[in-house]
């Protein structure tokens, strides 16, 4: 019997509703897709129509803005052609209005200008090219014409060859009718051309204005063309059309809208060739809608013939599902009545029914097999019940026992002095104590047992330090490590910045113990140990060690990775003055600040150390760029040479800086700092406070002058070197009052050497000591043979007069020649007195004491102040050579000389004037009243063997053979 609730029925029902279900999708699908499509292809096809219509509509507005331009070029052409013609230039210089009318008239109505209106050459309305013209109106309203300042720069700017003109399409509200007329519109086209005379000259100018009209004939002409309408708006009215005679709502397109607009008639297209108007191209709709509605149909009549195909197609294919769902459902369902009664029995507690079917491969024989495994799995589970009962009465003995141990190991864990953590072999936490989370300032369930490694790590806020994690072995703070490994102990540093110390040791079992201490007092000891190892106590920069392992660092890396660095060796100048003059306690807090505007100066990529004394050096990693590094030490010559504040001082140094630059990878660290060591001995070569690049050749030039020392030494040593001496006249009796001994050096091998090539050398190395002291007796004892009214003068260094020694050399020079005192002149430049030193003082005083007269030389350069002449009592102002020589062709010059003389003449001084050169200076200096002079033309320096002459001879007149 066959009963239709049963299950094969159901199967045989649903695959076919299902079937009908997919068969009425799919049609309603392809219905779908079909108008879809039509859609879509509905639309493209509108968008390409409208797409070429857009590029139509948007030419034919292009065109008609260009014929527009091209018309009113070809108008200021003709207005330009006006201005031309010599009627109206000799109109215009007449001021003759009515002839300008009579002219301009008929000129204007052939050109199809509306109105033209004279201006003179100040821009005044001075004609018109209509009688009825109110020149007093237009000359009242010409100045608020936007267009006034073109206007007026036409006027005059413009020449014969470049004239200036001014032609613009304006509104009505920024001008007005030049001349009455009927034309008047809402836009119109004003043009200016100046106009010359047959000089060139500008002698007027023509205003003309053509207004844009209702009916423009070029538009006309061009829609007659191309078959479209065409209007110009502005304001949102029509002003201008051609074969369009809609309404102004017709067209509501913006300009600037890149699309077409339809409306009930016409498809629309506005732009703004031109400002100030709009220009819209117009074609009929019908144009755009006939061929959609031809397509649209025959798409409509495909898809009604591929929609009944599908459905014969679809009724035959249900019948055929059907019958073999009717067929699958009865061999599936058959032997499942068998398997509904052994589950029975296994409800019933049944295990040993047979289950049949088990061999077959489809899921029937699935479900058998699953129903066997069921039994066997329920008979199981009934006899682990009683074991499972069994074991849970004697683990609960065995928890009594370890909760009463674990007691005591919480009380010896949690008074322990450390932190401890223990992790078992998967990196989980199976114990901590208090101390842990105390030391790392967690709170007090922050750590939990049964928490992974990791996640312990990520609640923990520190900071690596040091470790010592073997090679291989994971690299990051020890919880974190997931396996067991060697015995490891890494630091690391808390947010409040303690330092904590851990120390994992692993167990047999895979686990690990961390145990942690507090080890911040031991840590910053150690770290200021090392600090001080490295770096300079004074500065707090690194010192020199820490300067070559950077340095050997960045020369690793350039062989490795390429690129460039800098070394720049910096030497403070001055500083040995300051220090010795004003003790080492300002000299160590000068550096200190020295260091200071260093570490702001310099970047991230760049280090300062202090060298030692008063060295620097920088190691610039910079890219390689000579300007980058060129502009780093302008930096830092313009910050060092700005004053600093120290106590009640203000100091002014300066500093030379030698740089050289690694170019290669076989460049030696040694061998780059000599380089740059070169590089600073040339920059205070050339005059200090300033920075030199290393050159190849500095290393020959730094060789001669060791050489030259060496030789300077020498003849130091040896009295190798020679006086010579320039004579000094008195300007009042023409007689020769005394000489300046000047030192030459008269080298084996070199020849000459000039006094301001190896003077200098002597100052830098302290020789000028030794040098100076020998000059000073050597022209004691030569002045001491001459007539007893000369006076002998001698230059002095500062070096000469710091410390207590130069008070004993200066009277063994007077005592050993028997020279007088006041016939010994000691010349002082001003640069002595800013070291402002007691001893320097001391030792002035100690020679004006002797009788020694002091003078002060060069006065007029360099740190010139009458504070120096109130602080010493000069005998005399030596007048530096420049102001002397300047006097020839400078007033300002005179007056400075004058104005020293006086000065010395009110303080009780005598003057000499160095550089006399002329006759018309040495008579200048006589009329101004200069006491003494000398020069090349009164006399050269000499040898001694030279003198006889003019020591016989000093009491004569000045002349021309003195030389």
């Amino acid at each position: 019997m066959i009963r239709h609730s049963s299950l094969l029925w159901n199967y045989t029902y649903g695959a076919v509703f299902t079937a009908l279900c997919a068969f009425a999708g799919l049609i309603g699908l392809v219905a779908y897709q079909l108008e879809d499509s039509m859609a879509r292809q509905q639309t493209e096809l509108l968008k390409l129509s409208q797409s070429r219509l857009l590029e139509t509509l948007t030419a034919d507005v292009k065109l008609a803005g260009k014929r527009l331009e091209l018309l009113f070029e070809d108008r200021l052409r003709r207005v330009s052609a006006i201005a031309a013609d010599p009627n109206i230039v000799k109109a215009i210089e007449s001021r003759n209005n009515v002839a300008m009318s009579e002219l301009l008239g008929p000129l204007a109505e052939l050109d199809d200008i509306d109105g033209i209106v004279v201006l003179d050459e100040e821009g005044r309305v001075i004609g018109a090219s209509s009688y009825e013209a109110d020149l007093v109106a237009l000359g009242a309203g010409i100045s608020n014409y936007s267009f006034i300042e073109d206007i007026s720069r036409s006027l005059y700017e413009s020449i014969p060859g470049e004239v200036i003109t001014f032609s613009s399409v304006l509104p009505e509200t920024e001008s007005q009718v030049f001349v009455p007329e009927k034309n008047v519109n809402a836009v119109s086209q004003v043009i200016f051309v100046p106009v010359f005379d047959e000089f060139g000259y500008v002698v007027g100018g023509l205003l003309a204005q053509r207004w844009l009209r209702e009916e423009e004939p070029m538009l006309a002409g061009l829609t007659d063309i191309n078959s479209f309408g065409l209007a110009i708006v502005y304001d949102g009215k029509i002003i201008s059309r051609a074969s369009f005679d809609g309404p102004l709502s017709a067209i509501e397109v913006s300009p600037e809208t890149p699309n077409i607009t339809l409306n009930g008639s016409h498809v629309i297209k506005c732009g703004m060739p031109i400002t100030p108007v709009t220009i819209c191209a117009l074609l009929p709709i019908e144009q755009l809608t006939e061929t959609q509605n031809e397509l649209t149909k025959i798409g409509v009549e495909e898809e009604t013939k591929l929609l009944k195909r599908l459905f014969l197609f679809g009724l035959l294919a249900l019948v055929a599902f059907a019958g073999v769902a009717f067929l699958l459902s009865r061999q599936i369902t058959r032997p499942l009545t068998t398997i509904t009664r052994v589950l029975s029995g296994i409800a019933a507690g049944d295990f040993e029914n047979r289950v049949v079917g088990t061999e077959r491969l489809d899921e029937v024989g699935d479900i058998a097999r699953s129903v066997v495994s069921l039994q066997r799995s329920v008979k199981e589970r009934d006899a682990l019940r009683v074991r499972v009962h069994e074991k849970n009465t004697i683990l609960k003995s065995q928890e009594a026992k370890l909760r009463e141990q674990n007691v005591l190991f919480d009380a010896a864990l949690n008074n322990m002095s450390h932190g401890l953590c223990m992790f078992d072999a998967k990196g989980k936490l199976i114990v901590s104590n208090q101390r842990y989370n105390e030391l790392f300032e967690l709170d007090q369930d922050a750590v939990k047992p049964g928490m992974t490694a990791a996640e312990i790590a990520a609640v923990l806020k520190v900071d690596v330090v040091e470790t010592d994690v073997p090679v291989g072995v994971e690299m990051k703070f020890p919880l974190m490590r997931s396996k067991a490994g060697p015995q490891s102990t890494e630091m690391v540093r808390i947010e409040s910045g303690r330092i904590v110390l851990t120390t994992r040791q692993p167990l047999c079992d895979g686990g690990w113990v961390a145990i942690s201490e507090d080890i911040t007092e031991r840590q910053e000891a150690r770290d200021r140990l090392a600090f001080l190892a490295r770096h300079d106590m004074l500065t707090q920069l690194p010192n020199r060690i820490e300067f070559r392992d950077q340095l050997e660092a960045l020369l690793k890396r350039q062989k490795s990775q390429g690129g460039e660095f800098a070394i720049l060796c910096l030497d403070l100048d001055e500083f040995k003055t300051v220090n010795d003059s004003l003790g080492h306690p300002i000299g160590d807090e000068l550096l200190r600040q020295v260091a200071d505007r260093l570490k702001d100066l310099i970047s991230e990529r760049e280090l300062v150390v202090r060298l030692g004394g008063d060295e620097f050096a920088i190691l610039s990693d910079l890219p390689a760029d000579l300007y980058a590094v060129d502009e780093l030490a302008q930096s830092v010559i313009w910050e060092l040479s700005k004053p600093f504040k120290i106590a009640d001082h203000e100091i002014v140094i300066g500093v030379s800086i030698g740089i050289s630059v690694s170019k290669g990878n076989d460049v030696v660290g040694d061998e780059l700092f000599k380089q740059a060591d070169l590089a600073l001995y040339q920059a205070k070569e050339d005059g200090r406070n300033t920075h030199r690049f290393f050159e190849t050749d500095m290393g020959t030039a730094v060789s001669e002058r060791r050489e030259l020392i060496t030789d300077l030494r020498h003849a130091i040593a040896n009295s190798e070197l020679e006086l010579y001496f320039q004579p000094q006249y008195s300007l009042e009796t023409n007689a020769v009052t005394g000489f300046e001994a000047l030192v030459r050096w008269n080298h084996p091998k070199r020849g000459m050497v000039p006094p301001m090539e190896f003077i200098p050398l002597a100052e830098d190395t302290g020789l000028i000591v030794p040098l100076g002291e020998w000059v000073l007796n050597e022209a004691c004892r030569r002045a001491a043979s001459w007539p007893e009214h000369l006076r002998i003068a001698v230059n002095l260094s500062p070096r000469q007069l710091r410390g207590h020694g130069f008070g004993p050399v200066l009277i063994g020079a007077l005592a050993r020649s028997e020279l007088r005192a006041d016939r010994l002149e000691l010349e002082v430049t001003e640069s002595v007195l800013l070291i402002e030193s007691d001893d320097i003082l001391d030792a002035l005083h100690q020679a004006k004491a002797l009788g020694v007269k002091v003078s002060m030389d060069d006065f007029g350069t360099g740190y010139s102040s009458l504070s120096y002449l109130r602080r010493f009592p000069f005998d005399k102002i030596k007048i530096d050579q420049s102001f002397v020589r300047s006097m020839a062709y400078s007033d300002e010059s005179v007056s400075i000389v004058k104005a020293v003389i006086d000065l010395a003449k009110n303080l009780d001084m005598t003057t000499t004037a160095e550089g006399v050169e002329t006759e018309l200076l040495l008579e200048m200096l006589k009329d101004i009243g200069c006491t003494d002079a000398q020069g090349y033309f009164l006399g050269h320096p000499m040898p001694v063997s030279q003198m006889d002459d003019l020591l016989f001879e000093c009491q004569g007149p000045i002349t021309a053979a003195a030389q």
